[in-house]
């Protein structure tokens, strides 16, 4: 029984829109510091590899994972980046890879993920670790296949039986370096949980892969939220041991009740008086527990330090103009992206700034201007009941008629002037100058309600009906989910043809809704168009790698092309997930077409 590891930095690229990872390099050095540790990682073998190739970094994988023993520990690690190409599938980034002359990727310069697939599925090891600290790195576990022989034998130094892979981001999410620091945000704090034993959730003396996770998530959130790690696993991954942490130690327990008193980023005094009881007890000095302390609140810090940075910068900008320009919001939200804050933090910022810096005497000529970007559109409208009691006879009457407000996702802040609504919220100042008996009698959206109640009465030629006499009315009707509405009624009416057309109407102006590309490759399906379903079952996949009905759905098609393997690696994908959520029935029912197709 072994435990080996490889770990990968890829820090330098030749194409010039992949920009360098000085970080990847010393994140590889970190995480060969602590595996190799006897007393803490206890890894017999770790590896490291710097700037690969691809045939390179493919002839290490495949070392990796060949010859080993089924009680082996199998571990691998990259830092860099990853890439998908057009059909949404994982690949690694190597030195050399570049993009062809149509801007697509060229893929022998690169690592795809499949290879890394078949090779751990080949591979006698019951115990294998992927740490991916990439871009898109949850992309890998999408369609991922089990090697499941039935039999479990659980080693309690090692823990469970089963394959675990951590991620720095979800397929959607771009990872990025922490400011200021030797390490990427992610693989810092994987260190941090392994080295310290501040990981050990469970205080057994041991930090279980899950533990290791839930460490990493909790801290890398408190410095950027808008991260998100996860973590996949199949059979008895989540319980894998990596390492070894001391129980008895006192530093530990110390940190550990530092982190349950610093929740909130900050302690308390009445934390403060506990803390330094505990630190007289346990024998520490001022100068280690102080140290402790700092390590502890450091996300915590950081955060405050990037939400103070954004408000400054959106200061700034306000006083250079107001109303914002298109251009400036949209640098403002490459910002928003690049520090790692929520569009809850940066809507309470822009709300409280915003009022502040906007004279309540211009708000007038921002609501004449009819060409201003910050205008509410149509589209973005959703009915509500005012709660709000006005201070004049009109607005008294008016208070409690329905009314339309903006469908902003964040803190909001409405204000009634006259028979306007000031809206400031989510980076916009608009002024909605619609009367309220005007929009009550806004019959283009009376009949689209009356075509959702039938939808949802399962009276899909009603609803049909409903749908056409809007987009008769008005081509350009604002609300596209009209199209998406119209284009399942159609599917449940076997109308294919149809069904395609409303839904890649609806794609154009949202594309990242999974339901929507499932029920496109059904039909594509079901007009005998293979190579189209699959292609958009990729897509529904790639925005929700947890989306469930989009595998089911691909392995029938597969089946249908006769990629048998492939069919089967989606119903057991399938099967997992439901497994997961406690659907014995359709975790049975997957079971039973994997069967099927092993005859």
């Amino acid at each position: 029984m072994a435990k080996v590891a490889l770990l990968i930095g890829v820090s330098e690229y030749e194409e010039p829109s992949l920009t360098t990872l000085p970080g990847a390099s010393k994140d590889v050095e970190a995480m060969q510091r602590v595996l190799q540790n006897p007393e803490v990682g206890g890894f017999d073998k770790v590896s490291t590899l710097f700037n690969p190739d691809p045939f390179t970094l493919q002839e290490a994988i495949e070392t990796l994972f060949s010859g080993r023993a089924k009680d082996d520990l199998v571990l691998f690690f990259l830092s860099g980046h990853g890439i998908k190409d057009e059909s949404g599938r994982l690949y690694f980034a190597t030195r050399i890879t570049r993009k062809n002359q149509q801007g697509e990727l060229l893929k022998a310069t690169a690592v795809p993920a499949r290879f890394m697939h078949d090779i751990m599925s080949n591979s006698r090891s019951k115990r294998q670790v992927v740490i991916l600290d990439c871009c898109f790195s949850g992309a890998f576990a999408e369609g991922w296949l089990a090697k499941d022989d039935g039999s479990v034998d659980v080693k309690s130094q090692i823990g469970g039986e089963g394959r675990a892979v951590l991620t720095s981001s979800t397929s959607t999410q771009y990872s990025f370096e922490q400011e200021g620091s030797d390490l990427s945000i992610y693989t810092r704090y994987l260190v941090e949980g392994i080295e310290t034993g501040a990981a050990d959730r469970g205080n057994d003396g041991s930090v279980s892969i899950d533990e290791l996770h839930e460490y990493a998530k909790k801290k890398v959130q408190e410095a950027a939220p808008a991260m998100k790690p996860e973590i996949y696993a199949i059979k008895e991954g989540y319980k894998i041991h990596v390492a070894k942490a001391s129980i008895g130690d006192p530093r530990l327990r110390y940190r550990k009740e530092v982190e349950r008193f610093a929740n909130r980023g900050e302690i308390s005094f009445i934390a403060r008086n506990a803390l330094d009881v505990m630190r007289d007890s346990l024998g520490l000095l001022p100068e280690d527990t102080s140290a402790i302390e700092a390590e502890v609140l450091k996300p915590y810090q950081e955060r405050k330090r990037k939400l103070q940075q954004y408000e400054q910068v959106l200061i700034e900008a306000v006083e250079h103009e107001n109303p914002l320009s298109e251009n400036t919001r949209k640098d403002l939200q490459s910002l928003h992206q690049v520090l790692g804050l929520r569009d809850e933090d940066v809507a309470a910022i822009e709300t409280r700034i915003i009022v502040q810096k906007t004279p309540v005497s211009s708000l007038d000529k921002i609501a004449e201007s009819p060409n201003n970007p910050n205008i509410l559109k149509d589209e973005n409208f959703i009915s509500v009941t005012s709660p709000h009691k006005a201070t004049t006879n009109e607005s008294e009457t008016n208070a409690h008629n329905e009314i339309k407000l903006a469908n902003i996702t964040s803190t909001f802040v409405p204000v009634l002037r006259k028979n306007k609504i000031l809206i400031i919220g989510a980076g916009m100042i608009a002024i909605l100058a619609l009367t309220f008996s005007a929009v009550m009698k806004n019959q283009e959206m009376e009949i689209y309600n009356k075509g959702v109640t039938k939808y949802d009465k399962k009276d899909y030629k009603g609803a049909i009906e409903y749908f056409d006499q809007v987009l008769k009315r008005n081509p350009n009707f604002k609300d596209k989910n009209v199209y998406l509405k119209r284009g399942y009624a159609h599917s449940e009416l076997r109308n294919y043809n149809l069904c395609t057309n409303d839904l890649k109407e609806y794609i154009t102006t949202n594309s990242e809704i999974s339901s929507a590309y499932n029920i496109l490759g059904y039909c594509y399906h079901n007009l005998e168009q293979y190579d189209k379903a699959i292609s958009n079952y990729n897509k529904a996949i790639k925005f929700d790698s947890k989306f469930i009905w989009a595998y089911p759905n691909r392995a029938k098609t597969y089946s249908q092309k006769g990629d048998k393997d492939a069919a089967i690696q989606d119903y057991q994908t399938a099967a997992e997930l439901y497994r997961n959520k406690g659907e014995t029935e359709n975790y049975q029912k997957m079971l039973a077409e994997i069967a099927k197709l092993q005859q």
